[in-house]
């Protein structure tokens, strides 16, 4: 058996109540999967079930290798998109520059399993959540922590839970455009944010800029990219005014945006800011690692033709499947799969049909355009199919899925497998 390529968890053990196993006897270690000869075509595994497939993850992390090398640029992928300490290491292992959190349940998951560089892309107001960053601090000298301040709250928060002179927190102001979401709206509220966190040195130190322009909104695509392009200015003209006055700490500035659909903009615009200190370009795509068969699909096509220099690092592949059975065939035109909206995305698009498994056959059929899945309940599909079509009750379908993380916190453990669906391992998540 193929050895997986993520490193399994020592403290987790499955059993029959983890969600896409088959029943055991007793407690399986997640390390143990895949030496369990599972194979989804054979059978083995009940559905529905959520698959990764390695070569695909291996695809996709060497892709995004290529393009950070290309921009010169660092990677904190956002590591909400998955919650996989697994892959979380992996990516460390693979060259990025550290991972991107939220909240305190995920900074408690990824610290447990020693992850010692996080952007927490949230400013930070509550007062266990800054006494656990003291605390961590302390604790550890190699832990690396950034957060956002966009008020004079979030600078009010840091003072009252008193960190240690010795390690002050690290701050990134963030900015937002106008009828956006979190973030100073003008370089003047930066700049004052930016001088009152200098007056408090024991306390925190400004180490840069921080945005996200991955929710911005227009009247068609040329549109947003214009408000992005304009956003971004406004990310480099903010910094560069922060360090005319000599207010970031000493060191190696920090400019972090970048999501999964814009990271190309970001990295050429942040590129290129004129500062004095020593600078890093971070983005934060989390959603390569898995890709999608949807809204991430067509946004990185759309980024190959706004950058052309994209195209010779080749092209990323959807590693995660969701895969169903035929649950019925009430009447012509219409098959009921038994998966629904506990177990797929469906905030973008509807999960797409990608293949095929007759009933006692191991082989993935293609499936046209012709089938398509327009409606989920909580746990049925409806795919509208040719009358003549050749689904029928028993039969097996692998669906394609847009915008990865509302899949995966649907999954406890997803199944790791080879190109022909063998079960070399498996992922923990933490949602």
């Amino acid at each position: 058996m193929e050895d997986c390529m993520f490193e399994a968890l020592d403290d987790v053990l499955l059993d029959g109540r983890t969600k896409g196993l088959p029943g055991t006897e007793g407690a399986l270690a997640l390390g143990a999967v895949g030496a369990q000869g599972w194979n989804l075509l054979a059978g083995d595994v009940p559905l529905p079930a959520a698959v990764l497939k390695a070569s695909a993850i291996a695809n996709n992390q060497a892709w995004m290798g290529r393009i950070i090398s290309h921009y010169g640029v660092s990677l904190a992928p956002h590591g909400k998109t998955t919650m996989a300490p697994q892959l979380f290491r992996h990516q460390i292992a693979s060259g990025c520059w550290g991972i991107t959190l939220s909240t305190l349940h995920q900074v408690r998951v990824a610290r447990h399993y020693g992850i010692s560089r996080i952007i927490i892309a949230n400013q930070v107001l509550d007062p266990g959540f800054l006494a656990y960053l003291v605390a961590e601090r302390r604790r550890d000298p190699d832990f690396e922590c950034v957060h956002l301040i966009d008020s004079p709250e979030g600078i009010a928060a840091i003072l009252a839970a008193r960190p240690d002179a010795e390690r002050p927190l690290d701050v990134l102001i963030e900015v937002g455009p106008m009828g956006g979401r979190t973030g100073c709206r003008t370089i003047e509220e930066a700049l004052s944010l930016a001088r009152e966190i200098a007056n408090h040195p024991d306390a925190m130190r400004l180490r840069g800029i921080e945005g996200y322009e991955g929710n911005m909104s227009g009247s068609g695509q040329a549109d947003i990219e214009a408000r992005i392009a304009a956003f971004l200015d406004y990310m480099v003209e903010t910094a560069e005014a922060v360090g005319e006055a000599g207010l970031f700490a000493p060191g190696e500035v920090l400019l972090t945006a970048g999501g999964s659909a814009y990271f190309d903009m970001v990295a050429k615009t942040l590129g290129a800011a004129k500062l004095e200190a020593p600078s890093r370009v971070v983005l934060r795509s989390g959603c390569y690692i898995s890709h999608d068969s949807g809204m991430y699909a067509r946004l990185i096509d759309r980024s190959e033709a706004r950058s052309p220099e994209l195209v010779p690092a080749g092209h990323p592949r959807a590693a995660l499947e969701v895969w169903a059975t035929v649950q019925s065939r009430p009447e012509p035109g219409l098959v009921l799969l038994n998966v629904g909206k506990r177990d797929l995305s469906y905030d973008s698009h509807l999960p797409r049909v990608t293949g095929h498994v007759p009933r006692g056959e191991a082989r993935v059929n293609p499936v046209g355009a012709d089938h398509e899945i327009f409606a989920l309940n909580d746990q049925h599909a409806y795919l509208r199919c040719p009358e003549d079509g050749p689904m029928r009750p028993g039969d097996r379908v692998t669906l394609g899925i847009s915008h990865p993380c509302t899949t995966f916190d649907k999954w406890d453990v997803l199944l790791v497998c080879d190109d022909d669906y063998r079960v070399t391992g498996a992922v923990k998540t933490f949602f």
